[in-house]
């Protein structure tokens, strides 16, 4: 839930000490059940383990990952953009005793690099091109006795483009990113007794990719392919994989990815005859076959669940040379969006019924 900025700036956490150059961009709440007051280190523990942004839904990592590409792109996360470079790190402000708390090195895999932890907030920091970003978590005391997380985020702009970039964002992190981490973090507190994520297999390329596998592709050549496979407890048709995968309708990150990068002509509404605006081109026992085409290429993806494994594959063939100059940056961004999605897929499957037929 949204906050005004007073729900960050009238708690007494050190941050404040450190940061009247920054201006504060956003302050959410995450609801803790049952949190004491002794608990923070406990919510951090299950974000790292449950909530990670390597685990968050397929609509932020979408964002993200086209963020990064783009970024990569255009140059905006060099290292001449970064920490140490054309900012100081916040670390450089802060006394010995709060140094001390982190490894400032140890980004655990984030984006964002540690600065402080105490047992009531913690800090951690990204510099590019466009913007100093903190992102503060703290612990605060709700009305009925019990505890919940909030995040800050404070930024400082680099200039005039920095901040065109900072409103041009906005809706993205208020629409998609802030509410899917809101269902991410909260699930994460919930679910913080339970074991790690399943290992999703992968392989790339014709040479990698079982010729079974291919068979089933409907197009006249093959471009490109991946396939990434889960095992896992949960049981459903094909078709309700696929529904519970990618939905009975694009998702805003789906379209942005779809329509607006691949230009795919995708239906719209819900149908029995599509999913997410995929066609559905063919079906087996234990395979459904989704089919989308754009002016420049054609692509289909394939869900197979059998004996106790479910599994993605994609399929794409250039009908224009400008497809072999498109996908490649984005099937990076797809390659590491695909094990996400089975996994969010088997979640739902376990907890909801209805999908498809």
């Amino acid at each position: 839930m949204r906050l005004p900025r007073t729900a960050h700036t009238g708690r007494p956490w050190r941050i404040h000490e450190f940061t009247a150059d920054f201006r504060i961009e956003d302050v959410w709440s995450y609801r803790t059940p049952g949190a004491g007051p002794d608990d923070f280190p406990a919510m951090l523990a299950a974000m790292r383990a449950h909530g990670g942004f390597a685990d968050q839904g397929p609509a932020v990592r979408t964002l993200f990952a086209v963020r990064w590409k783009l970024g990569a792109l255009l140059g905006w996360d060099g290292p001449e953009g970064g920490l140490g470079k054309r900012v100081r790190s916040l670390r450089e402000r802060l006394p010995r005793d709060l140094r001390e708390t982190v490894d400032g090195s140890d980004t655990g895999g984030s984006p964002f690099a540690p600065v402080y932890e105490l047992d009531d907030e913690s800090v951690r920091e990204l510099a590019n091109k466009t913007v100093h970003t903190l992102m503060h978590l703290g612990w605060a005391p709700t009305g009925d006795g019990g505890h919940e997380l909030r995040m800050a985020v404070l930024v400082k702009p680099n200039g005039r483009f920095g901040r065109l970039y900072m409103a041009f964002i906005a809706p993205f992190r208020h629409l998609i990113v802030y509410p899917a981490l809101t269902r991410r973090w909260e699930r994460a507190w919930r679910d913080r007794t339970a074991v790690a994520p399943a290992t999703v297999a992968g392989a790339v390329g014709p040479r990698e990719v079982p010729e079974s596998v291919r068979a089933l592709s409907g197009l006249p050549a093959i471009d490109y392919v991946d396939h990434f496979t889960l095992d896992t407890d949960a049981d459903a048709t094909p078709e309700q994989w696929a529904r519970a995968m990618f939905g009975d309708v694009p998702s805003a990150a789906e379209r942005l990815i779809w329509r607006g990068l691949l230009g795919l002509r995708l239906g719209r509404g819900a149908s029995p005859d599509a999913v997410a605006g995929w066609r559905i081109a063919g079906r087996g026992e234990d395979w459904i076959l989704l089919e989308a085409a754009s002016w420049f290429l054609t692509g289909n993806l394939l869900v197979r669940a059998a004996d106790g494994r479910v599994s993605l594959g994609t399929f794409l063939h250039y009908d224009r040379s400008l497809g072999r100059a498109v996908w490649p940056p984005l099937s990076a961004v797809h390659r590491r969006l695909a094990p996400g999605l089975l996994r969010d897929a088997a979640a739902k499957i376990r907890t909801r019924v209805g999908y498809g037929r």
